[in-house]
């Protein structure tokens, strides 16, 4: 039996738990903007910029069969110059992955399998993009970011947008705001200054049985970043094992990936 003495304890520590989660910004209704402008103003920030770095945090969600939602965490390390090419550095608990593309191939490799790929591509960063998702079935991680056209689509899927206040990502007061899809819901945390740039975002794939969630964390923006051309270049162990991209599925859509 519990002590009055432990009750006490294990109310304090409810106590303080409720205080650590008090609002201390102002209310949406304080302070409400619109959240499909933030949304345009945070990527017309990120495409004004021909080339940018930025280091992502990432922690995820897997529903294991008994139901039980097990977190794990990654990061990823993203270099872009639109006009020349890309690199994607990205490990977590359970997998490794890298992706580069030279203005002229695309490579990307499983570094726990030791497994790599390559496909020709030309153009820029933005249409090496759309042909590799069209003739692959292939999304890289975060695309939006690294595609100036994304913009256009953002509303094609959405349900609601709600503004949600000012709330702290990252240990700064940030536009939280609510996008409500057909298959998930999505919310981020935008930088208050004039040219606003995204600092967390949270996706809760809620038609997935037990509403897994991702949450990734922006942070060292550099968009003016001077990234060196032999970055975009793909290093490939020498004992790596070289396989083929397949073709997208017949009948397969953007839903099914």
């Amino acid at each position: 039996m519990c002590s009055t003495r432990n009750l006490k304890n294990f109310s304090l520590i409810w106590a303080f738990l409720a205080f650590l989660v008090s609002p201390l910004y102002a209310s949406a209704e304080d302070s409400a903007r619109d959240p499909i402008a933030l949304y345009h103003d945070m990527i017309a920030t990120i495409a004004a910029s021909d080339s940018f770095s930025v280091h992502i945090e990432k922690q995820f969600d897997v529903v294991m069969l008994d139901g039980a939602k097990v977190q794990y965490s990654g990061a990823m390390d993203m270099q872009v110059n639109r006009d020349q090419g890309m690199h994607l550095n990205y490990g977590d608990d359970v997998s490794a992955k890298e992706a580069w593309y030279d203005g002229s191939t695309v490579t990307l490799i499983d570094h726990l399998s030791n497994v790599y790929a390559q496909a020709p591509a030309e153009g820029k960063v933005g249409d090496m993009l759309g042909d590799i998702d069209e003739r692959y079935g292939l999304e890289l991680p975060l695309a939006p970011l690294m595609d100036r056209s994304a913009d256009s689509g953002f509303e094609t899927n959405l349900q609601s947008a709600t503004y949600l206040g000012l709330h702290d990502a990252l240990g700064e007061a940030c536009h939280h705001v609510l996008y409500r899809g057909a298959n998930a819901d999505l919310q981020l945390w935008l930088t208050t200054d004039d040219e606003p740039l995204l600092r967390k975002l949270v996706v809760t794939f809620w038609q997935i049985e037990g509403e897994p969630q991702q949450s990734l964390e922006f942070s060292d923006w550099n968009l003016g970043a001077r990234i060196k051309s032999r970055t975009f270049k793909a290093d490939i162990p020498d004992d790596a094992v070289q396989t083929e991209f397949l073709p997208p599925l017949v009948g397969a859509t953007h839903e099914a990936k």
